[in-house]
């Protein structure tokens, strides 16, 4: 004789009846339900459904996740949500089932993965959603395949009603853990909505949600990146570039691009609007930022008030002809007031417009800038800041009876005038002038951090 269940307990097998009559709807009839019982935290099972003729492979779906809902950011709506992941046909332990065979990390890495990401909300209250990542602290799960982290997203190359579910307590959103690189995982944070264009990037690529532990990563960190504060929000590229590049604005605004490669001189550079930055991610570069009481309320302003971000960053790596480029169409930008501010973190330098185009107009450095360099033994140094992001090394100038302000201007004047090239990073060998004082540069040691860099020197001394 069978116990009648208890409300939570009927309650949770309809809502998993009801998720399990939407996946088998996609998926297939043919699966079995793997439970695991825990004392904290969800009671968080795993349907595995077989290999189909539709789907030729196994997939795993969580089915206990939804039962606790998660709380939107703000606070004004509940989420429910389910995770898969697919794996090769074939895959030790799954297909077909073998208990011993999973005990084996190199084969059961991936549901390890699927089952630990679902109990994310739960464990610490955390909300999960599309674009959003999980890092494995920098290390592969397992030495066979590339990942060390995830991220997730829709579940591409399964149907898209395969991703609304109805259950007795409503709507269960079922989403994908998407195996990502590290070099996937540091373009996600380097630029706002980072999630959503390394997602673009993986559907370009055609990446599935189904595990391929062979494939090459779909992008890469860019050396540098120039952050543009957009004065309003925009959708798209188009709304961006209406005004400034008007045949560009109208073809891409048509279409909703948001990413786009733009060649520049010889170089492409890469353009995207996205989100707004946190003004923390700025919180350090401001304060190095020298400006005038009022100058600086007005930049802080503008980083609170933006509407979004443009970032422009290399297509490839290149030495400092992009960077020049980049600095050009931002100057395009500003001049028809689409900037609140400009922010080149690779430089730790934060601007407000106007300043950014007096400094282009001064024919200062694009490439870097240049800031002041605490010294332990308290000379005044300058150093620059962004030469390492284009291949170069950084240089270092501290000379006898300058003030800091003469240290800045002749780094400036070296970089400008002493390079070999407009806007290449300079190198050893190459000069500047002072009135009649000639500056070289040689290889050198940072004397406090030991770092490997340049140094602009008297020339007398170089001598020495």
């Amino acid at each position: 004789m069978s116990e009648t269940p208890g409300p939570d307990e009927a309650h949770h097998d309809a809502h998993q009846q009801a998720l399990l009559a939407h996946l088998s709807g996609v998926l297939g009839q043919e699966y079995v339900v793997a439970t695991e019982r825990t004392v904290e935290g969800i009671a968080l099972d795993l349907a595995v459904f077989a290999p189909s003729e539709q789907f030729p492979h196994p997939t795993l779906v969580t089915l206990g996740m939804s039962q606790r809902p998660m709380t939107a950011p703000g606070g004004e709506q509940e989420v429910r949500l389910e995770l898969l992941i697919g794996l090769p046909a074939g895959w030790p332990g799954i297909d077909p089932p073998d208990p011993e065979l999973l005990e084996d990390p190199a084969n059961s890495w991936p549901v390890r993965l699927l089952t630990d990401t679902a109990r994310i909300p739960s464990t610490d209250g955390s909300f999960l959603d599309w674009g959003h990542s999980i890092t494995n602290n920098g290390e592969r799960y397992d030495g066979s395949a590339p990942f060390t982290g995830a991220l997730i997203g829709p579940p591409y190359g399964y149907p898209p009603q395969l991703m609304n579910a109805s259950t007795p307590a409503g709507g269960v959103q079922i989403l994908a853990v998407l195996p990502a690189t590290a070099a996937e995982l540091a373009a996600k944070v380097s630029v706002p909505s980072g999630g959503d264009m390394v997602l673009g990037r993986l559907a370009q690529a055609g990446v599935t949600a189904v595990l391929d532990p062979s494939r090459e990563s779909v992008t890469g960190p860019a050396p540098w990146h120039v952050h543009v504060l957009l004065a309003e929000h925009a959708e798209h590229l188009g709304e961006v570039l209406e005004g400034v590049l008007p045949n560009m604005a109208s073809q891409l605004g048509s279409q909703g691009i948001d990413e786009f490669v733009l060649p520049v001189g010889q170089e492409p550079l890469r353009w995207r609007v996205g989100g707004r930055l946190a003004p923390s991610a700025v919180e350090e570069d401001l304060a190095l930022a020298a400006l005038p009481e009022e100058d600086h309320t007005t930049l802080r302003r503008a980083v609170a008030e933006h509407g979004g971000v443009l970032t422009l960053s290399p297509q490839r790596p290149g030495d400092g002809e992009t960077v020049s480029g980049a600095a050009a169409m931002v100057a395009m930008l500003v001049e028809a007031g689409k900037v609140a501010a400009i922010w080149l973190p690779y430089q730790n330098h934060l601007v407000l417009p106007a300043q950014f185009v007096a400094d282009i107009d001064a024919e200062r450095p694009t490439m870097c800038r240049v800031h002041l360099e605490p010294l332990a033994d308290g000379s005044v140094a300058v150093m620059t800041h962004g030469l390492t992001a284009l291949g170069g090394a950084e240089v270092l100038f501290s000379a006898p009876d300058l003030s800091l302000r003469e240290h800045t201007q002749l780094l400036d004047r070296l970089l400008v005038e002493g390079a070999e090239r407009v806007a290449a990073a300079p190198k050893a060998g190459q000069s500047a002038r002072l009135g009649s004082e000639t500056y070289t540069v040689r290889t050198g040691v940072h004397r406090d951090s030991g770092q490997e860099i340049l140094e602009m020197v008297a020339e007398q001394a170089a001598a020495n």
